[in-house]
């Protein structure tokens, strides 16, 4: 390379190579769950992994703690693990640099020898990196690539699909509720033994056993109610800050507002859509945006939605599924006996994050009774959509009938849950 030795540019990268060890010291002591999928990945599977998820997620903390890990507990060598984020001003400004710094990367792997670990960050900005990842996967060298990148970003989505069956895909939301408590009452050793033991719950659930699940609910919500008034709080604070760990700590309404409505709406709307669609008049799609958020969890039409919000029907049906591929809103169909068959007509749509409706609506308060029904089955929708045993989740209503949400797994099994928000348990 012309400007600049390639150890120099990786080192402020890779501070484990050096005895420094702040880096360490910087990373929260909570792990998410995403940690421990992506090291299994590496242990148990042959493909690339990729993390995709909104800005500001926590991507790169996940990434440094599986770094942490396959250091302390899994002994690899320092100088096998490199972290390389492709943003970097010096390479960023040269395509003829970004690709001239991965094959340099790639020489220091040599077939027969040592497995590498490359953590490449922003790697959409490197064009047709896929064509650099699938290379090396056919030849078998021995390197594990863990990728990362906005998945709202729609050249990091289409470059992903064409390499199918050589990546797995780990998708990073905000915090749910279970993980935002999990981080806040982490230093409560009961509270966090308990959530452990609800981890079984679910497959418990999938298979059948009613009195058992029944019996294992009751017990473990006699065990919660000890911490009702954190838990009480817990729900107060999530509803309105949400899950994006960069915005617990501002205490001013107005720069949480200023710092979702930045990173994680105009960002999004007016750059990564815009990109996708060349629209040319992206507050269309905000005004849309808004009633969606006006609307959480309520039965709704393209129709309707074309009508209310005054956009046309065309732009409503194009970019809906845009935006829950850009981590907006979360969509769920009606019910049907035949998963994913392809179904128009009715839909629920709930904001991927409450604190994301409370910033576009400027709206920083408790919600009242009744919209908070609908925040309660936005947090469990939230929960559930995360479950990798499922093949679908829907919603049921037929004239005076209605199911809030309709866990389809196991080909033709169905879970289904109707969400109730009570002060106290009945």
């Amino acid at each position: 390379m012309e400007h600049k030795d390639i150890d120099d540019i990786l080192a402020p990268y890779n501070p484990w190579w050096s005895r420094d060890n702040n880096w360490r010291s910087e990373l929260p002591d909570y792990r998410r769950p995403i940690v421990g999928q992506v090291l299994s990945d590496l242990s148990e599977i042959s493909q690339a992994v990729s993390i995709t998820g909104p800005r500001r997620v926590g991507k790169s903390t996940a990434v440094k703690h599986v770094i942490q890990t396959l250091l302390d507990q899994q002994q690899i060598s320092a100088r096998q693990i490199l972290y390389f984020s492709f943003d970097d001003p010096e390479v960023a400004v040269s395509e003829k640099l970004q690709h001239e710094i991965f094959d340099r990367l790639m020489d220091r792997v040599v077939k027969g020898g040592p497995t590498f670990y490359f953590f490449l960050d922003e790697i959409q900005r490197l064009p047709r990196w896929e064509l650099f990842i699938k290379k090396y996967y056919d030849l078998k060298y021995p390197v594990r690539f863990v990728i990362s990148g906005s998945a709202s970003s729609p050249i990091f989505r289409s470059s992903q699909e064409s390499l199918l069956g050589r990546v797995k895909d780990r998708h990073l939301l905000p915090f749910s509720f279970r993980e935002f408590c999990q981080y806040k009452l982490r230093d409560q050793r009961a509270f966090s033994e308990i959530l452990s033991e609800c981890s079984p719950l679910r497959p418990i659930l999938l298979e059948g056993d009613g009195h058992l699940a029944a019996e294992k609910i009751n017990r473990l919500t006699q065990q919660l109610s000890e911490f009702e008034t954190e838990i009480n709080q817990a729900v107060v604070e999530y509803c309105r800050d949400g899950g994006f760990p960069e915005v617990w700590p501002l205490v001013d309404p107005v720069r949480k507002i200023e710092y979702l409505m930045e990173q994680q709406v105009r960002k999004v709307l007016y750059e990564d859509l815009m990109m996708l669609t060349k629209y040319r008049k992206p507050e269309n799609i905000l005004r849309f945006f808004v009633y969606l958020l006006s609307h959480p969890g309520i039965e709704i039409n393209i129709k309707k939605v074309s009508s209310e919000s005054g956009v046309e029907q065309r732009i409503v049906a194009e970019n809906l599924p845009r935006l829950e591929m850009t981590d907006l809103i979360l969509r769920i169909q009606k019910f049907s006996a035949q998963p994913l068959r392809a179904r128009q007509g009715n839909i629920k749509c709930y904001p991927v994050d409450l604190a994301l409706r409370n910033a576009v609506l400027k709206s920083w308060e408790f919600p009242n009774a009744q919209m908070m029904g609908y925040y309660a089955e936005n947090m469990v929708m939230r929960e559930i959509i995360s479950w990798q045993e499922k093949i679908e989740v829907s919603y049921y209503r037929e004239k005076d009938r209605e199911v809030d949400l309709v866990f389809t797994y196991g080909g033709n099994q169905y879970l289904p849950i109707e969400v109730k928000h009570r002060k106290k348990p009945q």
